[in-house]
């Protein structure tokens, strides 16, 4: 029987789709678990989760699923998120909490950010009269334009944050975590992720240690038991339509409204929402996409990340949640799932993801057993972990695509593609198929909006607009 809607990926997005669908709902997953990147693996007694991942979010009717998904089996505490860089920890962010670091570090951040807010210091440094010669400053507004295409992110760093700052952490943190040049980058995806510098607080942040953050995810949720994949197996008691595990879909026909399976199958749909990664999904769809959607899909760009997840044999390494590394350690960020939760470690022991990006730009130093050596030296180097600390459990897991790079040419291509599918029947819906940088939040939402997009009759004038909103719009959550 032709199925209303046929969701693809029972990842948060999908998972979301499917419970807000009801039983109109198929949902398909390639794997045999659910949770997509928010899978979680079990070795030794360690939980890891595929890269990082807490439960925050502004959004009370995702609390209100938090409380349906895990009932009592959650951990609530306060986050600890640092930055190691010039051998010494300050919170995050670097730009609030530079009390700490040397002295000439110090100084240099201060000096660029005023100098970004008001001009040159120094006549020497820039002219007689200012930053152009006539007096005028160059600095940043307080109300600087994120727009798509108003100034690069290597402009946004250097023009808002100052040179000093720039240097010391900016700059080289963010090359090694997007490993394309950052002028390639534009700042749509900044509004609300990256706070903005308040000069008062950067001065007071650099006088006295800075006090525990204030902010959306200044307190998270983890599941008690089970990973992250707790609450990713929550939805399962709650879905009323079918769901097929290790279906994988290898073609889809939006002409004839079909999806062919690595099994030869064909599954019949009135409605489809795709969670796949967006040009996994226009290639499924073959010669029946227009070669100009076919270029908008090979013009997107990600970065993959590869997890070493260590299972060390020594109790509370460090009080720490994440730590943010922008020198030397071939890891960008460390997630210390060992304090996610307890129960994420077996007696005696304390779990560490490091997670390391990579592109064709940057590819990974090694591979296998070389990279867990690496990733141990550099713990070692960092003093998370102390030579001779028992390693009991070592293993990667592989996210290749993991983040969605925002280049000046993001926007065209989604708005681009993004319409033809809507004319189509197909809805995308997550951080992977509408690429943006979504958390699992934001994908809850995001499959609630497709699922309530779906089931609206074709000639509905929400369902009309869909994919016909200027590039760079972000759906309404």
């Amino acid at each position: 029987m032709t199925q209303p809607v046929l969701v693809i990926g029972a990842g948060p997005t999908g998972l979301s789709a499917a419970y807000h669908l009801g039983s109109d709902a198929l949902l398909i997953e390639q794997e045999n678990r659910v949770g997509g990147w928010c899978r979680s693996i079990v070795e030794g007694g360690f939980t890891f989760d595929y890269a990082g991942h807490i439960m925050f979010s502004n959004d009370p009717y995702v609390h209100e699923l938090y409380e349906l998904l895990l009932g009592e089996n959650v951990h609530w505490q306060d986050r600890e998120a640092w930055i190691y860089s010039h051998g010494v920890h300050t919170r995050y962010p670097f730009q609030g909490s530079l009390y700490g670091l040397p002295a000439d570090v110090i100084q240099e951040c201060l000096v660029g950010a005023i100098e970004a807010r008001f001009g040159p210091l120094s006549a020497k440094k820039n002219g007689k009269n200012g930053a152009n010669g006539n007096g005028a400053s160059h600095a940043a507004s307080r109300d600087t334009d994120l727009r798509p295409g108003a100034m690069s992110f290597r402009d946004f760093i250097e023009k808002v944050w100052g040179a000093g700052i720039a240097k010391h952490f900016a700059l080289p943190y963010n090359q090694k975590l997007w490993t394309v040049p950052l002028e390639d980058i534009e700042t749509s995806w900044l509004e609300g992720r990256v706070p903005l510098p308040d000069l008062e607080t950067v001065i007071e942040g650099a006088l006295r240690p800075s006090p525990k953050p204030m902010g959306p995810n200044a307190r998270f949720g983890y599941p008690l038991r089970g990973g992250f994949q707790a609450l990713m197996n929550g939805f399962l008691p709650h879905l009323r339509g079918p769901l097929r595990l290790r279906t994988r879909v290898v073609s889809i026909s939006p002409n004839r409204r079909r999806v062919r399976l690595s099994n030869g199958i064909e599954l019949p749909y009135e409605r489809l929402i795709s969670t796949m990664p967006l040009p996994a999904l226009v290639k499924a769809l073959g010669s029946e996409a227009p070669a100009r959607i076919r270029r908008h899909a090979n013009g997107l760009q990600h970065v993959s990340v590869r997890c070493v997840n260590l299972g060390v044999g020594r109790e509370r390494l460090t009080e720490k949640h994440w730590i943010y590394y922008p020198e030397d350690p071939v890891f960008h960020r460390i997630f210390v799932q060992g304090n996610a939760s307890p129960f994420c470690n077996p007696p005696g022991g304390f779990g560490l993801t490091c997670e390391i990006s990579y592109s064709p730009q940057k590819p990974l130093p090694c591979q296998g057993d070389d990279l867990i050596r690496r990733c141990i030296h550099d713990c070692e180097s960092v003093g998370i972990m102390q030579p001779g600390d028992p390693v009991w459990v070592a293993n990667q897991v592989d996210l290749p695509t993991a983040y969605v790079v925002y280049d000046h040419d993001r926007n065209e291509n989604v708005a681009a593609i993004r319409a033809w599918l809507a004319q189509h029947d197909i809805l995308l819906a997550g951080r992977y198929s509408e690429w943006e940088y979504f958390n699992s939040d934001h994908a809850f939402l995001s499959g609630k909006q497709a699922a309530e997009l779906a089931a609206k009759p074709n000639d509905d004038e929400d369902w009309d607009a869909v994919g016909a909103s200027e590039a760079g719009e972000r759906p309404s959550l």
